[in-house]
């Protein structure tokens, strides 16, 4: 190769790492905004002014036509499936967290509530591509919900029950941002209209949303007609809302029968970690009940209703990705797992 040659050749490489290194700055951009999202599918996500979004979940536009899917795995090839009352807020109390909160990938300084912090120019977070190519040619590595899974490593749900609840709603995808995490909210339909902001930015977020009844009625109690009813009811109400139907459930209290087993007509998400924080309502006996207790496949039960869990998880998100927990959706870690969700089966883990 001639020496021309070459010095192009490096040139054009030099460019090249210009233009990704200005679209990792515009993917590390702080995000502010005065409040909740506008009403309305397809509007711009927002959270709590200052809060620094890591790669892949910079605020963007949603819509029922670019929805993230949950990714499926099939003889190891990934392929892409598509997804689709007030409570009054505890006060939150004064809880001493001992754990040390490790730094996210993206931010060099903590961030602060009301004022946006410098972002250090890092590499350009890896482009979506096909899933049945996975990122860079390795199968292991996949796009879904707008951030890269690896497989191969462990990985935790962290599910939140009982809502939506604005207050401590926003604190909890407030974190889950800063990290680049998901979890999964199990919402009562008849909660879900008048707190239409906080739904559509669990979408817009890459949440994932699903049923916990219309009127978080314990089922076991119902005859089949209003076991159908209440979950047919919970499922119309958030797709109108946040143009996504969930595709599972929760049983409230996790309480069911053989009438249950029969007329949920969805896979029924129970639990295998109880962190009691509806009993407690102790933000330290919560991070004590989930730090050091996860394992890959683990489902934690949380509760969207208190201060004191939204504190909680304001330590045990950054804790568990520290550990080296990848923080997925239920969807998301059945896929993961190879786990086909099958209508009225119920599952606890995907260990």
């Amino acid at each position: 190769m001639s020496f021309k040659k070459m010095i192009r050749l490096v040139t054009a490489a030099a460019a090249i790492s210009a233009l990704l290194s200005m679209q990792a700055l515009a993917d590390y951009a702080v995000y502010s905004s005065s409040g909740d999202l506008p009403t309305g599918v397809g509007s711009e996500a927002s959270g709590t002014p200052g809060v620094i979004y890591a790669p892949g979940v910079t605020p963007h536009k949603s819509s029922a036509s670019d929805m993230h899917g949950v990714v499926t795995y099939s003889g190891g090839t990934a392929s892409a499936q598509d997804t689709s009352a007030a409570e009054t807020p505890v006060q939150a109390e004064s809880v001493p967290v001992p754990v040390a909160e490790p730094q996210p990938a993206d931010a060099q300084q903590p961030v602060q509530d009301t004022a946006a912090e410098e972002i250090s120019p890092v590499e350009a977070a890896v482009p979506p591509v096909s899933a049945s190519t996975g990122v860079d040619g390795d199968p292991n590595l996949v796009m879904s919900n707008g951030r890269m899974i690896d497989i191969t490593k462990p990985m935790v749900a962290l599910t939140y029950d009982d809502g939506p609840q604005t207050a401590a709603g926003n604190r909890i995808m407030d974190v889950f941002a800063r990290y680049g995490q998901r979890a999964t909210f199990f919402m009562v339909g008849d909660r879900v209209p008048s707190r239409a902001s906080e739904v559509q930015r669990m979408v817009a977020e890459g949440h994932e949303l699903a049923n916990h009844t219309y009127s978080h009625t314990y089922l076991n109690k119902a005859d089949a007609a209003t076991i159908r009813k209440q979950v047919a009811a919970c499922n119309d109400i958030i797709e109108q809302v946040a143009g996504v139907r969930p595709t599972i459930m929760r049983l409230p209290g996790g309480n069911k029968n053989s009438t249950v087993l029969q007329n949920v007509n969805m896979p029924i998400i129970l639990w295998n970690i109880d962190t009691l924080d509806w009993k407690t309502r102790n933000a330290q006996s919560t991070i004590n009940a989930v730090v050091g207790h996860v394992h890959d496949g683990d489902i934690v039960l949380m509760h969207e209703l208190y201060d004191a869990t939204a504190a909680a998880t304001e330590t045990i998100v950054p804790t568990l990705v520290g550990q080296g927990f990848q923080l997925v959706t239920v969807s998301e870690l059945a896929a993961c797992r190879g786990v086909q969700l099958t209508p009225n089966t119920v599952y606890y883990s995907f260990k």
